[in-house]
């Protein structure tokens, strides 16, 4: 056989495995793209929970707030109406 020819059949036949790896390669690949697919829809589904979540703590909190400013301006006006030192009005430090 000349030299020629078993170099071309030595290397079609070296390039066989090659060709596995290639199909490997690319179906790691198409693996790689789904887990990214994936955890990009996990991580917009974990991005609406905490958006629920905050929301509803927000909520909770401005009841809070209202219900203590409520409270406060309670107070205020019953001190206004019970405290017979209401000052003079003036910022002085004086009353």
């Amino acid at each position: 056989m000349p030299k020629m020819r078993k170099f071309l059949i030595f290397t079609a036949l070296a390039a066989v495995p090659l060709f596995g790896v290639a199909a490997c390669s690319e179906e790691t690949q198409q693996n790689a793209a789904t887990t990214a697919e994936r955890a990009a829809a996990d991580t917009r589904d974990n991005a609406e929970v905490v958006e629920d979540t905050l929301r509803e703590g927000a909520i909770v909190a401005s009841d809070k707030v209202a219900e203590g400013a409520a409270d406060l301006r309670g107070e205020l006006v019953e001190d206004e109406q019970t405290d017979p030192n209401q000052g003079d009005g003036k910022l002085d430090g004086t009353d």
